[in-house]
């Protein structure tokens, strides 16, 4: 009986491939959509002149740390989710890019920093604020490590790995929101306790995804004909 040959259409895998790859970006894309959107409405209060309430009336004494957070915060997290588009790394764009992230990342760190001790240390407790500053500070030797081994030892595959953590510290805030979601539908908002696990718990879930995937991108680059 004669064999049957399947013949696949190379203009269809390439078709699918590109499609797959924009998957991951999208996805990052809308999990930012939660702190964007809710950093949307924050600025939306403090520039339309909103009613100053007990929750809300620290940012109008101080509203430039509150616009600088959410101005990089935001910059951040949609600009650096097409930095995981394969088609788009090794070219100009992911340069160019790069050399925004790095600045709104330091700032969108440092800021939050300054929030977690300035804003939300009286209201949420000490033990939060020791939670925050390890994420932030985290995020910033991230950077720098992604920096040094670019700028001064040409290792783009350890700049990849520490840009990769970092963005994942950065988007921590929207698998935060996602968790968090569960009890505010339920009417029921989580405490200073349950704040402290879902706050440590997104930083988690986060940088252990980026390990998968660094773990990943090293394997397929220890093989011939694959880039690192």
């Amino acid at each position: 009986m004669p064999s049957k040959t399947f013949l696949v259409n190379p203009t269809t895998t390439e078709t699918k491939r590109r499609q797959s790859a924009w998957f991951v970006p999208t996805g990052l894309i809308l999990l930012s959509l939660f702190p964007v959107v809710g950093g949307g409405v924050r600025l939306t209060e403090l520039t339309g002149g909103a009613e100053i309430t007990p929750q809300n009336e620290r940012f109008f004494e101080s509203p430039v740390p509150i616009f600088l957070h959410i101005v990089s915060v935001s910059v951040y997290s949609l600009l650096g989710a097409f930095q995981f588009v394969p088609s788009l790394r090794g070219r100009a764009w992911h340069r160019i890019a790069g050399r925004v992230l790095v600045p709104t990342g330091l700032l969108a760190a440092f800021s939050g920093l300054w929030l977690a001790y300035a804003y939300f240390l009286a209201i949420d407790g000490a033990v939060l604020l020791v939670v925050r500053l390890i994420i932030g500070l985290s995020m910033v030797v991230s950077i720098v490590l992604g920096l040094f081994y670019v700028l001064r030892m040409r290792d783009f595959l350890r700049h990849s790995a520490w840009m990769t953590r970092a963005y994942a510290i950065g988007a921590a805030a929207g698998t935060e929101a996602l968790l968090i979601i569960g009890p505010e539908i339920l009417s029921n908002p989580p405490d200073n306790t349950a704040q402290i696990i879902f706050t440590a718990s997104a930083w988690v879930i986060n940088l252990g995804v980026a390990e998968y995937v660094i773990h990943r991108r090293v394997r397929r680059g220890s093989h011939p004909g694959l880039s690192a």
